[in-house]
């Protein structure tokens, strides 16, 4: 495999595992949601440098482009990294789809035409290879997608249990009262 689908699978191997630590449900809520901030302010940390060091900050300061701040906060954080990543496998599957139907129609064209063994062989190895990637970017495709849904419900999981202690702890101090 080359570098490219070795780290595919680096990241689909990595995926299952954060999937996994999604669902146990020992690590708490409030440590997803902490985890999330920390890399968000790490991602806008990022941005912040990327202005700094680039000289384009007194830039925008010297003319007042307030704008380009609020569009770095949108830009530079965890939700668009997370579907620039999602944008990125959605087009390595469908190159994999596209080059698995081009090495379909090129053995079956040679079914039908008189060539050696070895341009068999080369097409059921080509053939394994397309079947393979298509396999790896559409499964690493796919747990990104399940993956944001089971976060986004745990983070809505916390922020219910959150607003469920408030009540409980408002309702228990008009009690008192």
């Amino acid at each position: 495999m080359t570098i490219l689908w070795t780290s595919l699978y680096g990241v689909l191997v990595v995926e299952i595992g954060l999937l996994v630590a999604l669902l146990m449900s020992c690590i708490s809520t409030k440590l997803w949601c902490t985890m999330v901030a920390t890399i968000n302010s790490q991602i806008e940390g990022i941005g912040e440098k990327i202005l700094q060091y680039s000289g384009t900050k007194a830039a925008i300061e010297a003319l007042n482009a307030n704008w380009v701040y609020e569009w770095r906060q949108k830009m530079f954080n965890a939700y668009s990294a997370f579907w620039s990543l999602v944008a990125f496998l959605a087009f390595l599957f469908i190159n994999c789809l596209r080059q698995l139907w081009m090495v379909y129609i090129i053995r079956t064209e040679h079914k039908y035409q008189d060539v050696d063994e070895m341009a068999k062989m080369v097409d059921n190895a080509d053939m394994f290879r397309a079947q393979r990637n298509v396999y790896i970017s559409g499964l690493a495709f796919a747990m990104a997608l399940v993956i944001k849904r089971v976060f986004t419900l745990v983070i809505t999981l916390g922020r219910v249990r959150d607003e469920r202690d408030k009540y409980k702890k408002f309702f228990v101090e008009q009690k008192d009262s």
